[in-house]
């Protein structure tokens, strides 16, 4: 509940309450409470004390003297609450209203949300990937010349950026069905259903010349526009020995931003 909601909440019951005063009766020896008011009392008693201790911070603080002031006010020959009881307990709640307009922290508020992961950056995919070439060159200079990770080809590359995917991303799906173009159909390197992105890698070799690497890009980002779950295409291009020769040109060529399919082209090292 919210400030406000108890505050009227709690004026209600002052209304109920402020009822019953009204329908006590008087003879010359008491003041007696209205017949159908006598279990009233009690059962509104018993929903304030649960109103204090739900809904406040310290609502023992409440609900203690709220309590006491209703077992004092039938602590008669009738077993049924007095006036001057039931008027200690209508005080209560003006007090416990009192507090709550002066100081509105004193309410527990309503529940906080549950915690939501925050959406991953796709930037996230680009600094990994810029950052790969360092890596490689780590890997290389082992201690003791171990044995390790000496990438060679297109598949060391993907095997080496999957381990690094996994150091930001939870789901990473390797090699899933993408669907078909042109009469078949491929695999994809990577999917990371948290962007609705798919990661294709490749590496520039003595075959693959810098025009084939355009047209096997502009193949890709014409298939994964049909993709359901594909709503950014990375397209990260290995190139070691430098076999593109303004790999910034090819980057602004292919890279696009359409309304089915963002299209972001990274050449490294650059």
């Amino acid at each position: 509940m919210t400030v406000e909601t108890v505050i009227a909440a709690l004026k209600s019951y002052e209304v109920k309450l402020d009822g019953i005063l009204s329908r006590f009766t008087k003879s010359r020896d008491a003041i007696y409470i209205d017949r159908r008011d006598n279990s009233r009392v009690s059962r509104l008693v018993l929903e304030l004390r649960d109103l204090f201790i739900d809904e406040f911070v310290d609502g023992h603080r409440h609900a203690n003297p709220l309590i006491a002031a209703f077992n004092d006010s039938i602590s008669n020959f009738t077993n049924s609450p007095s006036y001057h009881g039931v008027e200690t307990i209508k005080a209560n709640v003006a007090a416990a209203v009192t507090r709550v307009e002066r100081y509105p922290a004193a309410i527990k508020g309503p529940l906080p949300l549950p915690a939501i992961t925050p959406a991953k950056n796709p930037e996230l995919l680009i600094q990994l990937w810029r950052r790969l070439p360092l890596v490689v060159r780590q890997i290389r200079g082992r201690h003791d010349s171990r044995p390790t990770l000496d990438v060679a080809d297109e598949y060391d590359v993907q095997d080496l950026f999957h381990a690094l995917l996994t150091i930001s991303f939870d789901d990473i799906r390797k090699e899933e069905w993408s669907p078909s173009y042109a009469g078949g159909s491929s695999r994809m390197d990577f999917l990371l259903p948290e962007l609705e992105a798919v990661v294709e890698i490749k590496m520039m070799r003595k075959t693959l010349s810098t025009r084939q690497l355009g047209e096997e890009l502009i193949i890709d980002i014409a298939k994964y526009k049909k993709h359901p779950q594909c709503r950014a295409l990375f397209c990260f291009v290995y190139d070691p020995e430098g076999r593109i020769i303004n790999p910034r040109g090819v980057e602004s060529d292919l890279n696009s931003q359409q309304p089915e399919l963002t299209v972001s082209v990274s050449i490294v090292p650059s």
